[in-house]
């Protein structure tokens, strides 16, 4: 992973925090950041002086803009990298969900895409006054993981959800709070004094509550088989390929369904 893109960890008193570090592209997650998630989130839920987790991004604009688009064409490009690169993000995101510890979204700036999906399976979720939410797949021909989905849906309800991703369109934080995809309005001090909040209570209180909550949105019978085969039509889509040459052309693509 270059120095340019990675994610920090850091532990302060009982509050570990992961920093999602590319800020010259707008804190995107590369290939190798998504790999490397997985463990520093095992780090801190299994460290003992650990009783919460907060995820956020480095510096005030940019929370995650998702994955790096930049890296489609080279690892998105065939059926062997799609799989592999989808497994890898999937097994990333679904280990900030089956984190015993409480988890703390800090959003700042952009929180798109993939990043709204870290975000989403957080536990809690603040938004700074500069926060943007967005879905942009249907922007680049993406099918967005069903699994994500399942969870936005629980958040937020089918008809936002469905909103969200027909449209693209970006919501302000007032926005993305009014529909409840966030928790709450708040500063860098609001912040801190909700960690310190979870903090002072009982740690396994928290995480038995977290257990049992968590267990009434597994997905249980919802098979994805269907969704799933449709999110591979994307990817196998000639509009897939116009989705990504628009973006690094920085021009308006042009879909045709095919």
């Amino acid at each position: 992973m270059s120095s340019e893109s990675r994610i920090d960890r850091h532990l302060q008193g009982s509050i570990g925090t992961l920093v999602i570090d590319n800020q010259a592209k707008q804190n995107a997650l590369s290939f190798d950041m998504w790999e490397s998630l997985p463990g520093h989130v095992a780090a801190l839920d299994d460290d003992p002086a650990v009783k919460v987790i907060m995820l956020r991004g480095a510096g005030d604009k940019a929370f995650a803009s998702g994955s790096d688009i930049s890296q489609f064409g080279e690892r998105r490009n065939t059926p062997e990298g799609v799989a592999l690169y989808n497994t890898t993000v999937d097994r990333a995101v679904a280990s900030v969900a089956a984190a015993r510890k409480p988890t703390v979204a800090w959003v700042q700036g952009y929180c798109f895409g993939g990043g709204l999906a870290l975000a989403l399976h957080c536990d809690v979720r603040a938004a700074a006054d500069n926060a943007s939410f967005c879905i942009p797949a249907g922007k680049v021909g993406l099918g967005y993981n069903p699994a994500w989905l399942h969870r936005l849906t629980w958040v937020i309800g089918p008809a936002l959800a469905k909103e969200m991703l027909y449209t693209a369109r970006r919501y302000d934080a007032g926005a993305a709070w009014r529909m409840g995809l966030v928790n709450q309005l708040a500063t860098p001090e609001g912040v801190d004094a909700l960690l310190a909040e979870i903090v002072a209570l009982a740690p396994l209180t928290a995480q038995a509550a977290k257990a049992a909550i968590d267990a009434t949105i597994a997905q249980g019978t919802y098979d994805p088989a269907h969704a799933q085969a449709a999110v591979m039509r994307c990817f196998e889509s000639k509009d897939y390929v116009e989705g990504r040459n628009a973006f690094a052309e920085k021009r308006p693509p042009r879909f045709t369904g095919q």
